[in-house]
């Protein structure tokens, strides 16, 4: 009975060993590097807001959303509101792509305001995975370029 205890023993210790051996590596997870500043387009009738992130490690992670919420205190107390996102494959480089932001009811203005950031990483099987971030940007006009004149 001891020999049948002990090689049963081997044969647990040596099948945890395989599955230490062969358990899966986890994948760093994506990271936001970036947000802002904001650029203001019509007047605040929407705002592009530059997004820099690195997706995961995971090879299975092919897609990229990310979705950019912008809240703004304009006048009178009232709050400018607006979502905006993208799409793209995963580089698993630095990647950045400015998002259109369009305003819900009010325009925004040049100034401070918070942008909310949801980075999802996607499997093709759309399992994903998701990292948020919050900060407060600046929202500024677009630098104004001379008008060109026609040749006299």
């Amino acid at each position: 009975m001891l020999g049948t205890k002990t090689r049963f023993a081997a044969v647990l210790a040596a099948s945890l060993g395989l599955t230490g051996i062969a358990a899966p590596a986890y994948a760093a997870p994506a990271t936001l590097v970036s947000v802002g500043p904001g650029t203001l387009v019509a007047d605040g009738a929407a705002v592009d807001v530059p997004v820099t992130f690195v997706c995961d490690s995971d090879p299975t992670r092919i897609i990229a959303v990310p979705v950019v919420e912008v809240n703004q205190r304009v006048t009178e107390g009232r709050i400018a509101n607006g979502f905006g996102n993208a799409q793209l494959s995963c580089t698993r480089q630095s990647q950045t792509v400015t998002i259109r932001v369009i305003p819900r009811v009010i325009a925004f203005d040049p100034g401070a305001a918070v942008v909310f950031v949801v980075l999802q990483t996607c499997s093709a099987e759309f399992q994903c995975a998701a990292v948020t971030a919050s900060e407060v940007i600046q929202l500024t006009k677009p630098a104004q370029t001379p008008p060109v004149l026609p040749p006299e």
